[in-house]
């Protein structure tokens, strides 16, 4: 049996909107919510039944704070909007602090919840905005031009917050591909725990549709429930080993010490979640950038891709149909099968073109600088000295002259570019990457161009795909270039247990492969090596370098960083002379950072006294 999709030229009477994907669709049992808690939330969502919805009625900042939310909690948004701002408001009187607050504070407090609650009985009565204002008429509007004329940069003006609830890491990274137009923030494998099993008993990861059914479904559930087990197992077990390993400082308080060691004990262990792992992601994004996201996902390879591509395009239609009506025609499905069969045809070169070719299989580093910029410095000054010139002269005239410098010379002037970079820091304490980071590079950086090929745990690629100014693509995920583990994990108890494991994940991986690759990339652990590239600017490798090697990054990534940079700098010492990159070794990655939450926190407990 094999699921390998193949090209195909005629769309047929069922478009990709129009297929079933219910066998594909991942467990979902819809959120209990009482009656009084339904009645207040149900203005601001789109439904509080499914797990794709959309925010109503609700400034901004709002969803844009529940979805950073996302990152530490492992509550979905609804819940959190309830317990953090809707039963706030309404119910005062229970919130901590309450008896500390003056008579004034307290008649304010429930003005508010009087106020609130008169809101949310108008919009009960008389519906949100749509009900307000003739939106009918700007939805023809939109319909009009959108369908007739094609004026995709109407459809940019127009942003949604939707959130997406129980999709596996395969199905949000490839949600996540989309760079451009819409912007992702996920839940975190860094910080909380994924012991905990959801209402049908099983843990927290989701199973292909492809193979459920199947005899392979027992052998994929079964490695699961081991991957799963084995970190529910030694979740306590390996915090006291960390905390004995890295006892707590003269410098910490209890608080920043529990913190930083529950962070360095997920960020260990996280190695054992495989791509199944069930996450939830928020999106901000414009119309134009969804209707691609949807057309690049209905026609998918991957059933679970193309079933929550179409859940998508459901719930957007609610809040925004104009946008949504390009993806349902002839039009959108030949724009998603021709996405699809770019793929297939991509498979089918490799074949033949390298077919007769015996890959040496050995990776070659976590890094290989593949291609750069000659000479990237007279590029890079040329490009800034460009719009300073009043004179008329032509970009090649530029570079001519900036290429006849000396050496000596064109080291000079690019230094006076970091120089001005660094004012007002005449400390050298100061010239670190913290200091100066928020003060980007010119945009003349982004000239000279830095592609890299990069092996790295599944892990920590999915902590460097969230990079969008750049041009990244990846292979399947696999087990074949074996795994990695942080140096904590290899000297502790557990290690033993690892191995075990991922032997035995590697048997079902291979089998998995034989029907499907794609499919096979769910039993993947974080742990296994993936290959990747990136291919960027000097300015986007600044950025990435001065924020990812930080103390509070993972070792595996920042190592990474660190490496890209040293390759670079090698070829282009002139462009990177200013970079701000920490090279210091960090085992303990959250400690300086819980530190500096917890004086913040000491801050602001006194100015709100």
């Amino acid at each position: 049996m094999s699921l390998t999709k193949e090209r195909r030229y005629s769309i047929g009477e069922v478009f990709p909107i129009h297929e079933n994907l219910d066998c594909f669709a991942p467990y979902y049992e819809p959120e209990p919510f009482t009656d009084e808690e339904r009645y207040y939330l149900t203005p601001f969502w789109t439904n509080l039944n499914k797990p794709v919805f959309a925010a109503n009625n609700l400034p901004v900042e709002i969803p844009a704070a529940l979805a950073s939310r996302y990152s530490r909690a492992t509550e979905t948004a609804r819940r959190l909007f309830w317990k953090e701002y809707v039963s706030p408001i309404l119910y005062p009187e229970k919130q901590t602090g309450w008896d500390d607050k003056t008579e004034v504070e307290k008649d304010e407090a429930k003005s508010l919840a009087f106020e609130f609650k008169g809101y949310v009985d108008y919009l009960h009565e008389h519906g949100g905005l749509e009900k307000v204002v003739n939106v009918q008429r700007s939805r023809k509007f939109f319909d009009r031009w959108l369908a007739g004329f094609g004026d995709d940069s109407i459809a940019e003006m127009g942003s949604v917050n939707l959130f997406i609830e129980g999709a596996s890491n395969i199905a949000v990274n490839e949600i996540e591909k989309k760079r451009v137009g819409i912007s992702p923030i996920e839940k975190s494998s860094r910080y909380v725990s994924f012991a905990d099993k959801l209402p049908n008993g099983e843990y927290q990861y989701v199973v292909p549709g492809e193979i459920v059914g199947t005899p392979l479904e027992e052998d994929f559930k079964n490695v699961m429930d081991l991957l799963f087990g084995t970190y529910d197992l030694i979740d306590d077990s390996y915090l006291m080993y960390i905390k004995s390993r890295y006892p707590r400082g003269d410098d910490e308080t209890e608080s920043s010490f529990n913190a930083s060691r529950s962070a360095k004990r997920f960020d260990d262990i996280r190695d054992l979640l495989p791509f199944a792992t069930r996450t939830n992601v928020g999106l901000n994004g414009n119309g134009r950038a969804f209707e691609d996201l949807v057309n690049r996902m209905l026609d998918h390879e991957i059933g679970e891709v193309r079933y929550w591509g179409k859940m998508l395009c459901r719930e957007l239609e609610q809040v925004v149909p104009s946008f949504m009506t390009r993806p349902q025609t002839l039009r959108g499905a030949e724009t998603q099968v021709y996405r699809s069969n770019m793929k297939a045809l991509s498979a089918q070169l490799a074949e033949e073109v390298l077919g007769g070719i015996i890959p040496e299989n050995q990776v070659p580093g976590r890094v290989q600088l593949v291609d750069w910029t000659q000479r990237a410095d007279v590029e890079v000054l040329s490009a800034f000295i460009y719009p300073g010139d009043n004179s008329g002269f032509t970009m090649e005239e530029i570079r001519e002259a900036v290429a006849s410098l000396t050496p000596r010379e064109l080291k000079e002037q690019m230094k006076r570019i970091f120089k001005e970079r660094n004012f007002g820091k005449t400390d050298p304490a100061e010239l670190t990457r913290d200091k100066v980071r928020f003060r980007k590079v010119p945009k003349a950086f982004e000239a000279a161009h830095y592609w890299f090929e990069v092996w790295t745990r599944g892990g920590d690629f999915r902590d460097l795909h969230r990079h969008r100014q750049l041009t990244q693509d990846r292979k399947k995920f696999t087990t074949k270039n074996g795994y990695d583990l942080e140096k904590d994990v290899i000297n502790s108890p557990f290690i033993d247990e690892f191995r075990k494991i991922f032997r035995y994940v590697e048997d079902v991986f291979n089998r998995l492969e034989e029907i499907s690759p794609d499919i096979a990339q769910y039993a993947v652990p974080f742990a296994f090596v993936q290959q990747f590239y990136m291919n960027m600017t000097a300015r986007e490798l600044y950025w990435i370098a001065e924020l990812r090697t930080g103390p509070q990054g993972r070792p595996e990534y920042r190592k990474v960083v660190q490496e890209m940079v040293r390759q670079a700098k090698r070829k282009s010492p002139n462009v990177f002379a200013g970079i701000k990159v920490d090279n210091n070794d960090y085992s303990l990655a959250r400690r300086e950072s819980e530190k500096r939450s917890e004086q913040k926190r000491k801050v602001l407990g006194k100015v709100n006294a």
